[in-house]
């Protein structure tokens, strides 16, 4: 999200939207309290953006099924968010978000229903996790072109200084190149250290990761997809010349400070939707997609399943069966080709 509060932003609500509404003016203007209610509570600017749609979208529906705003029922809830195709995870936020706004109706009048709780209560807002996904062949070529190959991937001149924001674009595409092409964790992401990045940083030999499991302490060594090479060396060298403190390769500022997860989730995101993979794409698109990504791209150059486990460091070798199992069950769905079976070694 935005780091400015919503109050900042020049496109929000119009000042009137700051009146003081009533039940019956929810009712009869849910937009207009809805965005009074926004601005109340501070919101930031990206969230504000997020939680508006999300109210727009319910009031939609709820015009289409003639359905008056605020009578919904707890099965209205479930039957809004079945019709929404949404992740497991997406379906509870829109379940929250209604149960927020009628905690706040509740301070209006005593006693009012709350559907939204009603439908958390009895499981209607969970739904089911999305099935493993991958990046389409186009969408990860796309990636690919626009941000990680070596002519996309600025350039920034080191003689000159290190700007903040050539700072950030660099470690973003790093990093992006980084959990597609070696498949890391965003957890393994954030805590990388320089000391693991093995096969030279300022020449042309293969760059691999020297990785260790937290949980029995196996090491393990990651090869890096070529094209993730370039934006790697890159920003390590952005990163040098910039003076950056700590030994972690992806920190929040030069300071070394770690990135929060989130953080992460958002810079994939946003490096996503530059190149223009989430333009019409259905499936959720996440770091996790990207590590599923470079399993297939593994199973496409015919490494065996158990040896993919071992890269990605699996804890088990059956969990490369099972990803190459979920792999053919998405080509089927996405109507791709099979890859050729897997070698048993």
């Amino acid at each position: 999200m935005s780091p400015h509060p919503s109050a900042a932003r020049t496109d929000g609500p119009p000042p009137d939207a700051l009146f003081d509404a009533d039940l019956d003016a929810w009712r009869s203007q849910p937009e207009r309290a809805f965005d009074g209610w926004l601005v109340r509570h501070g919101f930031r600017h990206g969230t504000a953006v997020v939680y508006r749609a999300m109210w727009g979208k319910l009031l939609r529906w709820s015009g289409e099924h003639g359905v008056a705003p605020l009578t919904w029922s707890a099965g209205q809830i479930g039957a809004f968010l079945d019709e929404q195709d949404l992740h497991k995870r997406h379906r509870y936020r829109y379940a929250r978000l209604i149960e927020r706004v009628f905690h706040h109706l509740d301070h209006l009048q005593q006693n009012l229903h709350n559907p939204a709780s009603q439908a958390v209560k009895a499981h209607l807002a969970e739904g089911d996790n999305d099935p493993t996904a991958f990046l389409l062949p186009g969408e990860r070529d796309l990636l690919v072109a626009r941000v990680l190959a070596p002519e996309a991937v600025e350039r920034p001149d080191i003689s000159r200084g290190i700007s903040p924001t050539q700072w950030k674009r660099a470690r973003d595409v790093a990093l992006v190149a980084v959990l597609l092409g070696a498949g890391l964790k965003v957890a393994e992401a954030r805590a990388l250290r320089v000391d693991a990045i093995g096969g030279g940083h300022d020449t042309g030999a293969g760059m691999a990761l020297h990785m260790a499991r937290e949980d029995n302490g196996r090491t393990y060594a990651v090869p890096l997809f070529p094209f993730a090479q370039a934006p790697l060396r890159q920003w390590l060298a952005v990163r040098a010349a910039a003076g950056t403190l700590g030994e972690l390769v992806f920190p929040a500022m030069a300071n070394g400070r770690p990135m929060h997860a989130a953080s992460v989730y958002r810079r994939v995101e946003l490096l996503l939707e530059e190149a223009g993979v989430l333009a019409s794409r259905r499936e959720r698109a996440s770091p996790q997609t990207l590590r599923n990504t470079c399993g297939a791209m593994h199973f496409d150059a015919g490494t065996a399943p158990a040896l993919v486990a071992q890269v990605l460091g699996m804890r088990d070798l059956e969990s490369g069966w099972r990803l190459h199992a979920a792999y053919e069950a998405w080509q089927a769905r996405a109507g791709l080709p099979a890859t050729s079976p897997p070698k048993t070694s």
